[in-house]
């Protein structure tokens, strides 16, 4: 009879050996996959707001010409989005595997595990009585009150009884889709890092099919010749490393065009046109070349702090350069603006030789209030 209740022991002892085993197979892989997602959706959505914040509206300017976007906008709002949807999976995540406590029930199991296998050796060869061995298993089993005896068969598979296959099968496709929505963040980031590559990279010499900008429908001209808007346009676009945007007036075989990083960066030059061709300087040695292809003005443009390609459009009313004289504090300030095809701004007020900040130029009117409250309208600068 004593033979008989030592047997029940130790094949009760394995079953929950085995049942632990099964307990740690399962449950480590999913902590290591709810950790592992936390960190790499934490590192996402830091990476997919680092280019907004430290690069700002040029950031988002040459990505939107690199993957020809039609409005800055645009990469500011899916790159927030993502942003937003990878910092809820890596809270999520890590909250997951916090409330179910995984690792230290994982370590918990594997010491009853160990605890039990020495149990079981000191019982079947050790002489150890029945009722101290019994007080003692039931001592190790009070420290993982979370493993059954029910998650494993004989051969050591997981069951359905008590729902932990259920259980287990709603873990393993939570982890995958906190890991589906990892991959399409880190799609987003790699579309953004070629937008911006390439949008830094501007328009390539003989490869239509690279630029960002408009082209002129019709018949394809293999060798850029004048048109008849040459001697009369209003071109508008934004240099190839997105820091700063222009607006060109060409009339009459002459063309003035202003730059701008609506910061501090800011230049006026002037020039010829001849045969589409422009070559404008201004006092500090900036210099602008470029060459008229249509509706698209492309060239080379170096400043003191800069030295870029640059592309521009035929942007109609109310884009364009403007500006307007003001006296601000009872000094006499002058404010120009860029205005590109899509609304988008940048200016800058020079205040007895200091820039700061424009104020906004609400279009299409062409007004703005500067900070005593006065409403003053700019002049767009027309051929």
């Amino acid at each position: 009879m004593q033979g008989d209740t030592r047997t029940g022991l130790l094949e009760t002892i394995r079953d929950r050996r085995a049942a632990i085993e099964v307990y740690v197979r399962e449950k480590e892989p999913a902590s290591r996959r709810l950790l592992t997602i936390s960190i790499v959706s934490s590192a996402l959505a830091a990476a997919l707001t680092a280019g907004p914040a430290f690069g700002g509206e040029p950031f988002a300017e040459t990505v939107r010409a690199g993957l020809s976007l039609d409005r800055p906008s645009k990469v500011w709002g899916l790159l927030c989005l993502g942003a937003l949807v990878v910092s809820v999976t890596a809270a999520v995540s890590a909250q997951l595997d916090k409330s179910h406590d995984l690792r230290s029930r994982i370590g918990a199991a594997e010491a009853a595990g160990v605890m039990l296998d020495g149990l079981r050796t000191r019982l079947e060869f050790g002489g150890m009585s029945i009722p101290d061995a019994a007080q003692e298993y039931q001592d190790i089993l009070a420290g993982i009150p979370f493993v059954h005896e029910s998650s494993a068969d004989p051969t050591g598979d997981p069951q359905g009884d008590g729902g932990f296959g259920s259980t287990r099968r709603r873990a393993r496709l939570r982890g995958w889709q906190f890991g589906i929505v990892a991959v399409l963040a880190a799609l987003l980031l790699a579309a953004t890092l070629v937008g911006y590559v390439r949008g830094l990279a501007g328009p390539a010499d003989g490869d239509p099919g690279t630029t960002s900008t408009p082209t002129v429908s019709g018949t394809p001209n293999p060798s850029p010749s004048p048109s008849p808007s040459v001697q009369e346009a209003v071109f508008a676009g934004r240099t190839g490393d997105g820091r700063a945007s222009l607006a060109i007036v060409v009339l009459a075989g002459r063309a003035s065009a202003y730059l701008c990083d609506g910061r501090e960066l800011e230049a006026w030059l002037e020039g010829s046109v001849d045969d589409g061709r422009l070559d404008l300087t201004d006092a500090a040695g900036t210099t602008l070349t470029g060459t008229v292809d249509g509706d698209t003005l492309a060239g080379d443009l170096v400043a003191p702090t800069l030295s870029t390609r640059f592309v521009a459009t035929v942007a109609t009313e109310p884009a364009g350069v403007y500006r307007a004289r003001t006296v601000i504090d009872g000094v006499e300030a002058l404010i120009r603006w860029v205005v590109l095809p899509d609304w988008s701004q940048v200016g800058i007020t020079n205040l007895d030789g200091a820039p700061s900040d424009a104020p906004p130029l609400q279009l299409p009117g062409g007004t703005f209030t500067t900070a005593d409250g006065t409403t003053h309208r700019a002049e767009r600068i027309s051929p």
